[in-house]
Order: structure tokens, then sequence, then C-alpha cells
């Protein structure tokens, strides 16, 4: 199947919002055996848009995602319409639709800012958006099919799901088999390492490894050509190999299953933070029923904040520095000993730009994991590159990762 993609906006180009659904897209059709052969990124520009088409109408399928919203730059829907030869039209049932789920905005609103996305092209086929106003489109001409999609992630994933793949798996002949695996606790180099000694010769299966959120993605395929039994073999290989630090479906990150652990074994757990200004504690409250099993978190940021509220002893911070395993584990005996949690996680680092020094250059940090009682305790120092954002991110995951290693091992 030759898929394409057209994303379709000027804050793409310029930097001001990072394409993430792409990689949404692209990810969705990997998990399917499918695989994206092309992606054009074009401004709201008639003329670009319309070459951005050209390139692509040979494709089976055509995703045009963006430019569908009621403003002079959204010209996605008329200029398709134009490049196919199909008339717009306003589609009554469609506008109602949009009034119905503005609700009282709709009363604010232009009249004719409700009619600029009730126009449908013709013969278009209309996916629903019950998560905002503009419908995604299905136009069929000669043999491609060409689907136009919002360009907002909370509205184009759930029509990409609900609405579009049920209308092109039919015609669609996967490429690829695949499976993917998530591992957590283990840094990518020793993952690809024990992924490799495990296969040895892969026999063909292709090997793709990323950091995916707060573990490693490792997607094995093989053409659709290949025994399967090939590919369940290697699965079951590696299964066995990571045991443990293998996550169980339907888990897609190291906090969702470190959830699951603390719900299983009815623990609960708390934060530190200095350097990560709470990145943990949103980590672990993005996961449904967090509630259940974490209480919160303290961000101390500020020495004398450490002092305060976990009991760190100034002279501690004085002759180690803030950045120190002896401060980290200063801050998890505050934290377990004074609020009452049976784990704790503490972050401190410099995350830059500033405030480097030649024995703690920026992107040192110190992150501990412990249980209550002394049960178990592992605080490790860590030198990670990149900008202040990256720094941050990778002490987060760092920080789930070691105390979900240390709940498995123990």
């Amino acid at each position: 199947m030759d898929i394409r993609v057209i994303c379709v906006g000027d804050e793409l180009l310029t930097g001001d919002t990072v394409n993430t659904n792409l990689a949404f897209i692209g990810d969705r059709l990997a998990q399917l055996g499918l695989a994206l052969q092309g992606e054009i990124c074009a401004p709201d520009d008639e003329r670009r848009i319309i070459d951005a088409l050209h390139i692509c109408q040979n494709a089976d399928v055509v995703i045009i995602v963006g430019g569908l919203g009621p403003t002079i730059d959204d010209l996605t829907r008329p200029t398709v319409a134009k490049f196919l030869g199909r008339q717009l039209q306003l589609d009554p049932a469609v506008r109602d639709g949009i009034r119905a789920y503005l609700g009282v905005r709709a009363a604010s609103l232009p009249a004719d800012a409700l009619d600029v996305q009730a126009q449908v092209p013709e013969g278009a086929q209309i996916m629903p958006n019950r998560n905002g106003t503009a419908p995604g489109l299905i136009l069929r001409h000669h043999r491609t099919l060409w689907a136009l999609l919002p360009g907002p992630p909370r509205e184009l994933i759930p029509m990409f799901n609900q609405e579009l793949l049920p209308a092109i798996l039919p015609q669609t002949q996967a490429d690829w088999d695949a499976v993917t695996l998530h591992v957590c606790g283990m840094p990518e180099s020793t993952v690809e390492k024990q992924v490799r000694n495990t296969l040895g010769d892969t026999g063909g299966i292709h090997l793709a490894f990323c950091i995916k959120n707060d573990n490693i993605m490792v997607r094995l395929s093989q053409p659709c050509s290949c025994r399967h039994e090939i590919l369940e073999q290697a699965v079951h290989a590696l299964r066995n190999a990571f045991g443990y630090h293998l996550m169980p479906p339907p888990h897609r990150t190291a906090a969702e299953y470190l959830g699951a652990i603390l719900t299983e074994r009815r623990l609960t757990i708390a934060t530190a933070e200095s350097c990560t200004g709470g990145g943990v504690a949103a980590a672990l409250t993005d996961v449904p029923g967090a509630s259940a099993w974490f209480p919160g978190a303290l961000v101390t940021y500020a020495n004398d904040w450490k002092t305060q509220l976990l009991g760190v002893p100034k002279q501690t911070i004085d002759t180690f520095g803030a950045v120190s395993e002896q401060t980290v584990h200063a801050m998890l005996d505050g934290l377990l000993n004074n609020y009452h949690t049976d784990l704790g996680i503490a972050t401190s680092g410099i995350a830059g730009p500033g405030g480097g020094t030649p024995d703690k250059p920026v992107g040192t940090v110190v992150v501990g994991a412990a249980a209550t009682n002394n049960a178990w305790r592992e605080v490790k120092t860590f030198r990670f590159n990149g900008l202040r954002d990256s720094i941050r991110a990778r002490t987060t995951a760092t920080a789930i990762n070691l105390m979900l290693a240390n709940l498995l091992n123990h």
C-alpha cells in the first residue's frame, strides 16, 4: 500500500507547533503492518497545498491533516475540492452538528463561521467530529482515497481510530507483520545488545529501537511473505530474556506499569523533587486511578525548602551541595519518615543552561528511589546531555525506571 500524509499549517514550518500528528499516524499504521511512503508539510498557501496534492495523487491513500478550521488561513477544504474538481456545498446536518457541539457559544459566533466548516465537497463521506467542530472528510477519486482530518490531536486521534481506519482497512493489505515490545528499567544500548544476543541471526526480521516516553520500544517486523512462526519464536525468546523488564500489555509507559504494580501490592508512593519541578509527579498522575497510590509530592526547589519541608540538614547541603547523593539520601529520609508513604522518589540536578561547574557540569543529576524502613534504597548520579527540557524529561523517566527496577527486583 502506498500511503502518504500531507500536513498543512504555517505553525508546523515555523516551529511554533511540534508535528505530533505525523508520529501518531506513522506509529498507528506500523502497528497494523502498514508503512508510510512519504510525508509533505505545506504552509497555509493554496499553491503549495496543490503542489503537495500533485505529488501524492497516485497514492492509494492520502491523509491530509489540518487547515479545516473556520478562519481565512484554513484552506485545505476548498483547495482539495478545487484540485479534485468537486463543488463545495453547505450541508445543513453538519452545520446543525457544529451548532449542537458549541451549545450556547454558537450564539456569539458570526453565522458565516459556522457555514465555513459546514461546507462539504460534492460526494464526500463525512466523518463526525465528537471532540471539535470541523468534520473529517473522505473522498474517492479514481484509485485514490483522500482523507481530510482536523489538526488538533484531541480531535484527530479518535477520528483516525474510530472513523478513518474502518474506512481504509478493507482496501489495504499489510506489508509487514509487526510486533512492538516495550522494555523498562534498562538503557537503550543495553536493550539493543540483549536483543541481538538473544536473536543472533534474525532470519530476515527487521529490528528498530527508540526511546518512547519513559521506556525503550523494540519493534520486530518482517514481510508478510515470510513464515509468521519466525516472528512468534523471536518474540517468545525476547519475553524470556527480558523477563519482568518487558512491560505486559496494555501498558505503554513505565508510569502505567508502575501504577499497576503499586495497585497490585497495595503500596503508595510520593516524590520529593528539585530539578524536575514536579515532572515525576505529573508523569505518575497522568495514569488514570493514580489517586489510589499517589498521595502527593513536594517540590523543594530552593535549598531552604529542602531543609524546612524535608529536614535535609543545612550542613549536608553546605558540605556536599544540593546536587549530591548525600542530599538526595536526606531528601528520601525526610519524605519517607515524615509523610507516611511506602515508597519515595527524590531528584536533584543541574538542568541548565547555567549553574554548572567543572565538577558538576550542566546535566549532572542525582536520582533516588527507596522503600520505607530501609527495606531497600538506590541513589545514583547521572550525566545527561541536551537542553534544559531534555535533561528534565530524562531525569523524570530515569527516576520512574529506577523505582520500577528496584520494585521488580524486590
